[in-house]
């Protein structure tokens, strides 16, 4: 029997990304560092939008006797603000040299690797990670390139690896802001024919996840439309582990 097509490659799209990462930003330390906040109107300076994430989305919601697992790690910028705010840290990805590129970021600052984790994902499930292993999931500037269903697949997944409050940071695309729209408009026409780039924005809004949210059991605290207003960030419990 042949395998299917895989129509959106996630993991192949951002090993590529890593790997032409360093010709194609010479001047810059880490990758990620090229993404400001400047296009969906969040920022004007990358320590600014740093901030902004640590401040908005980090410190109110997460304690610091919280072990965090962050999907979609990247370059390790947002790891670098969870290490230094959580007691244990499992970074997940389905990009090996995303994770080596994070592992290489947290090592340079002492005693944060000693508190992380790294965990390769297969991209349709959570395999590596135990049951209850974490306090909380920390994702962002991740879903913004996943389709819809495969976000959904990762909110049926979350409830078996949380414990405790079951905290979860989530940020995707509004493909609907005006923002958004204008994202959209720039990837349709490498996105046709039913396949799209892994680096590509997905279609999302937040009425499909409202409806994804609810439909599973998630009891949503913030939904936030203003902070990244090409965007949205919800912070939410999910439900306990169904029977």
């Amino acid at each position: 029997m042949t395998q299917p097509e895989k129509y959106v490659d996630y993991e192949a799209a951002w090993d590529g990304y890593a790997q032409r990462w360093r010709q194609a930003h010479p001047g810059l330390a880490h990758l990620g560092d090229e993404w400001i906040g400047r296009e969906a109107g969040a920022a004007e300076t990358l320590a600014a939008y740093v901030a902004l994430i640590r401040e908005r989305f980090v410190l109110p919601w997460l304690d610091p006797a919280d072990t965090v697992l962050e999907i979609g790690v990247g370059g390790g910028r947002t790891a670098a603000i969870l290490a230094d705010h959580c007691r244990e840290l499992i970074c997940a990805d389905v990009s090996a040299e995303m994770l080596e590129l994070t592992r290489q970021r947290l090592a340079a600052a002492p005693g944060r690797t000693d508190r992380t984790r790294f965990v390769k994902l297969d991209g349709t499930s959570l395999a590596g990670i135990a049951d209850g292993a974490a306090d909380a999931c920390f994702c962002y500037d991740t879903l913004v390139h996943v389709e819809p269903r495969d976000i959904f697949n990762y909110l049926t997944l979350l409830p078996r690896v949380l414990r405790g409050r079951r905290r979860c940071v989530l940020h995707h695309a509004d493909t609907l802001s005006e923002r958004g729209f204008a994202k959209f408009l720039g990837d349709w026409h490498h996105s046709i024919g039913g396949r799209r780039h892994g680096e590509a924005f997905s279609v999302m809004t937040p009425a499909i996840m409202r409806r994804f949210l609810d439909h599973l059991g998630y009891r949503v605290l913030l939904e936030d439309h203003e902070t990244v207003p090409r965007d949205c960030v919800w912070v939410c419990e999910a439900p306990p582990v169904r029977d």
